[in-house]
């Protein structure tokens, strides 16, 4: 088709969606939109610089203002905004095409489907799922009787959440309309009442907190009298399936990958559209966005329905409209805590601190934001870089403020008016970044009047660690390290603020914090022992572990204690267990046997051999590549531009890149020298002045806390396949070193 036998077509709202897989598909078809709406100039700017300043459509803030250039609209806006805008439109007499869901409520969805059918106009949702291949085969073949009645089914689809969003209105109530249900489970639920029919009971429960859900749980029993669970996640990889149980077999389907199992062989030969389970035709999710909108062009020109109408997603909007009007809370015990810990407050206070929390996004941030919210009923403003990585935060009734802390103006208005500040963020990236950024808070904290800055450094300020008790009177680490260097800085910055300009300032330096959702201490080693063996030291020290409980306690105390400004502070927990026994009970929790012992000099010697294989490595160019597609946003470069290269070569990035299945290979994680020099350690840090001018007293022994974090471990990873370690680990009984295996795959470091 050429542009000209299309209508001339409006896109509203030019956010990530429009940039990364709409505009392509439609640029693929041919189809050259006539007006972009959106009130943000920079979004307006981005898509019009990918289609090419000399042929770029008109750019306006409102719709209304273009209303004579264009016959049909793609609305692409947040989805509070999807009923008034979509319902004017059709009243407007144009074609829609609105990004799921269709509405928050439905009443307003049935609104707009009736003004469209009134006024015969196309609407069209997209609901791209309804033309994934494999979807279409397990429709075919249920409504076939080859499964025979369906008893029951179980869907389970997650992922952390790294979608690029462009404004924090989606992770408003008042922006989004919901979470983690209305988002992805507006697919899902569209395909279980697909396949399925009408759903007679739910049961539902998530984990808000007054904002948007991240995990939600459905039970659901269908008109037909078949069974199911639904289980949602934007913090856990999932296996993304939805395994069907019938009377004559069981099929399993995956929701991204087009992949099809079954208990009965005969069942995948089921055909339909001209192929079966065994030979499904690839598809990406560009494939799927481009089958949608040339429906939608299609059933303007012929006058028609379109295929996946506003009609079929009244269903789903219906049960998610049920799901959130019985919502129960989603029990999570590391959320509420150990109840045979000693009791916190007695419930949250009715009118608690303001408080600017930076670093929000990260463990030891996300934490403290949920007890301050929990038991302290503080108003929070959360400064955030990335607002993908805020969806945990976006559970409660929090601001999230994308700011740079370069940004003198923005954090200035973060902390007007604040009462506490934690300074929890870092920048591994750029010694300017945390200098500056350091300077610019501290200068808002003074012109505001902060009644507490609280400033979290480390125990890695002493490493390498000495042998003894580790006290605030040990000598400082090695400076040659940057990350020392560093946080060494910035605890000065702050105790001499403290001590010349008056800043109530007071730095914490937790020793290895541990707990629900910990990158470096919890979700690294679970990865690392279901993905191989981990390789520790047989000359084993002990891990001054806290658990982040403790350490948020001790936050918490340092904004009430007004001794402790200008000090620093060792926090860590009540016993320190050797690392053999902490892995143990890591590994104990996942069900693995993936820890070895070596010596540690026999460790050096194999990572230095690592280290020659990486160089090699990096002097292939398809390397290079693979480890550079690793990074995020390196990821999401490749997967927006995907979409607008030239058809040959769309293919053959399909085939090589995305459609290529890696070899599963097991990897042995060793230690690098750092991480060996502080699994070595016997250090034992002496907790005497946080308990003097802090108040401070650890609530949790390791096993308390491991208890808790064994519970996440089970919930996050119960998805993800177990790798049988290396076979050739053990001694021999000289205390030698067995040969390490050429087969294994090596990396570093544990």
């Amino acid at each position: 088709m050429t542009n000209a036998e299309f209508p001339r077509l409006a896109i509203i709202g030019c956010g990530s969606i429009v940039s990364h897989h709409l505009l392509p598909a439609l640029l693929r078809l041919g189809w050259r939109p006539s007006v972009l709406i959106d009130p943000s100039p920079e979004r307006l700017e981005a898509v019009q610089t990918m289609l090419g300043r000399n042929r770029a459509p008109i750019a306006v803030a409102d719709w209304r203002e273009a209303a004579d250039r264009f016959d049909a609209a793609l609305v692409a806006a947040p989805p509070m905004l999807h009923a008034p805008v979509g319902h004017s439109l059709l009243e407007a007499g144009k074609h829609v095409f609105m990004e799921k869901p269709l509405a928050v409520t439905l009443a307003d969805a049935e609104r707009m489907v009736r003004t469209a059918e009134e006024r015969r106009l196309a609407l069209a949702v997209g609901l791209m799922r309804r033309y994934v291949n494999g979807v279409r085969w397990l429709k075919a073949l249920v409504d076939s009787g080859q499964l025979g009645r369906v008893l029951r089914f179980e869907a389970r689809e997650g992922f952390v959440y790294n979608w690029g969003i462009s404004s924090p209105a989606m992770l408003r109530r008042d922006g989004a309309g919901g979470g983690v249900l209305l988002d992805t489970g507006s697919h899902t639920l569209d395909l279980l009442l697909w396949w399925f029919g009408e759903a007679a009971e739910v049961d539902y429960s998530d984990d808000s907190h007054g904002g948007l859900e991240s995990d939600c749980r459905l039970s659901l029993t269908m008109a037909s009298g078949a069974t199911g669970t639904l289980e949602l996640s934007r913090t856990r990889a999932l296996r993304n399936t939805i395994r069907v149980y019938g009377t004559k077999g069981s099929v399993e389907v995956h929701l991204y990958e087009n992949q099809i199992a079954s208990d009965v062989p005969q069942i995948l030969d089921f055909v339909h559209d001209g192929f079966s389970a065994n030979h499904i035709p690839p598809q990406i999710f560009g494939d799927l966005f481009q089958a949608e909108l040339k429906d939608f062009a299609a059933a303007i020109r012929e006058g028609r329905p379109a295929a996946v109408g506003g009609r079929e997603a009244l269903p789903s909007t219906e049960l998610i409209e049920r799901c959130y009007a019985s919502r129960k809370p989603l029990t999570l015990p590391w959320v509420e805590g150990n109840a045979a810990a000693s009791p916190r407050t007695a419930g949250p206070v009715a009118d608690g601190p303001t408080v600017v929390v930076t670093g929000a996004a990260g463990f030891i941030g996300g934490r403290l934001v949920e007890r301050l919210c929990l038991e302290h009923g503080a108003k929070v403003r959360c400064i955030v870089r990335d607002i993908a990585q805020a969806v945990r935060l976006a559970r409660f009734p929090v601001e999230i403020i994308r700011a740079d802390l370069l940004d003198r103006e923005a954090i200035g208005k973060a902390v007007a008016g604040a009462d506490w500040v934690f300074h929890c963020a870092y920048d591994v990236r750029s010694r300017r970044q945390n200098i500056d950024g350091m300077n610019a808070l501290i200068d808002a904290s003074l012109a505001n009047g902060v009644e507490s800055f609280v400033h979290l450094s480390t125990f890695s300020v002493y490493e390498p660690l000495p042998d003894g008790p580790l006290s605030e009177e040990t000598r400082d680490g090695d400076r040659a390290w940057s990350y020392v260097q560093n946080k060494l800085d910035l605890e000065k910055m702050v105790l001499d603020a403290a001590r010349t300009r008056g800043l109530p300032g007071v730095v914490l330096q937790p020793s290895i914090v541990y707990g629900p959702f910990c990158k470096p201490w919890t979700n690294a080693p679970a990865e690392m022992l279901l993905s191989g063996t981990v390789v520790l030291p047989q000359e084993g020290g002990l891990c001054n572990a806290v658990y982040i409980d403790d350490l948020v306690d001790a936050m918490i105390a340092a904004t009430r204690s007004p001794q402790a400004i200008g000090e620093r502070f060792v926090i860590s927990g009540p016993d320190a267990p050797p690392w053999a026994a902490v892995f143990g009970r890591f590994q104990e929790a996942l069900g693995v046997d993936s820890l070895r012992f070596l010596p540690a000099e026999a460790i050096r010697k194999e990572m230095k051999s690592l280290r020659r294989d990486i160089a090699m490595v990096l002097q292939d160019p398809k390397k290079i590549i693979q480890i550079i597609v690793r990074w995020r946003p390196a990821r999401r470069v490749l997967q927006g531009g995907f979409d607008s290269l030239p058809p040959r070569l769309r293919h053959l990035v399909m085939v090589h890149y995305f459609l290529k299945k890696k070899a599963s290979r097991n990897q042995l994680w060793l230690p690098d020298a750092q991480k060996l020099a502080l699994y070595q350690a016997k250090a034992l840090i002496d907790l005497t002045k946080a308990r003097r001018l802090l108040g401070y007293e650890p609530r949790f022994t390791f096993e308390d806390g491991m208890a808790l974090t064994a519970d996440y471990l089970r919930w996050a990873y119960r998805d993800v396949p177990r790798t049988a370690p290396v076979a050739a680990r053990p001694v021999n009984d000289d205390r030698q070193p067995a040969s390490l295996p050429t087969e294994t795959t090596r990396v570093g470091s544990a």
